[in-house]
């Protein structure tokens, strides 16, 4: 069961134009941002329903998202407008990963509590000093 749902997303980025990204593009993001934390994060949280791994998730979504738009703009030389951007052809596609670079970044800080610990992490220990 996916930590978050295309209202969300479209909340979060002002998206609610169905042309511009359509529901099946959201559904597939969010699929793939889902997979995603499923893969790094403790199975403990697997069914969580805590708000910060809602939100990290629908940043990964949006990241995902993003570089989709990115990709498509790189073969349709089009105006992008959204609620909260608005973008002019030309160096869009490099505006669109920035912004889904910095996305991605945000969602692996909102998630670094659920993440497993990895093998190579040492412990950290106290210790007294004489």
């Amino acid at each position: 069961m996916p930590f978050t749902d295309e209202t969300t997303l479209r909340t979060h980025t002002g998206w609610d134009n169905t042309d511009l990204v359509s529901a099946t593009l959201i559904s597939q993001r969010l699929n793939d941002a889902h997979e995603a934390l499923l893969a790094e994060i403790d199975s403990a949280y697997e069914m969580s329903s805590d708000l910060l791994l809602k939100l990290a998730e629908t940043e990964l979504a949006t990241a995902y998202l993003l570089r989709s738009l990115a990709n498509e703009s790189g073969f349709e030389d089009r105006d992008l407008r959204t609620q909260n951007l608005t973008l002019r052809a030309g160096g869009r596609a490099q505006t669109l990963l920035q912004l889904a670079d910095l996305e991605e970044e945000a969602a692996w800080k909102h998630s670094r509590t659920f993440l497993k610990t990895g093998t190579r992490r040492i412990p950290l220990k106290l210790v007294k000093s004489d």
